[in-house]
């Protein structure tokens, strides 16, 4: 048959998330009466470096950039006084992730807001 080659097949290129080694996590703070935190750390079996805790300012987007770890695990959370803290799932590394955190009466609530990549990308 024509146009058919024989041998061996060149490998695929690596996925674009394996070439990623950093994300990027921005919460923004509703305004409310109490203040919240946003903390993370490197979870392993041995200490990591890394841990961060921000303070949340209502309506502005305090962000941090995490890099990708073979050995750990990311654990990123939202807390304030008096309430269960809000776990957030840990991005896919090469986007920049958006969440929003309250404190109402019914707790501590964030939800996701948009995935972007991270870029030369504009809005």
């Amino acid at each position: 048959m024509a146009g058919l080659q024989s041998g061996p097949k060149p490998p695929p290129p690596p996925a674009a998330a394996d070439n990623d080694r950093s994300a990027v996590v921005c919460v923004r703070a509703v305004p409310g009466p109490r203040p919240l935190t946003f903390s993370g750390e490197l979870v392993g079996k041995r200490p990591q470096p890394g841990a961060f805790k921000l303070p949340l300012k209502p309506k502005a987007d305090v962000c941090h950039t995490l890099l990708r770890s073979k050995i750990a695990e990311w654990r990123l959370e939202v807390t304030t006084s008096g309430f269960t803290a809000c776990t957030l799932p840990a991005p896919a590394f090469g986007k920049r992730v958006y969440y929003s955190a309250q404190a109402s009466a019914r707790g501590l609530i964030c939800k996701p807001i948009g995935t972007y990549p991270i870029g030369n990308w504009r809005p």
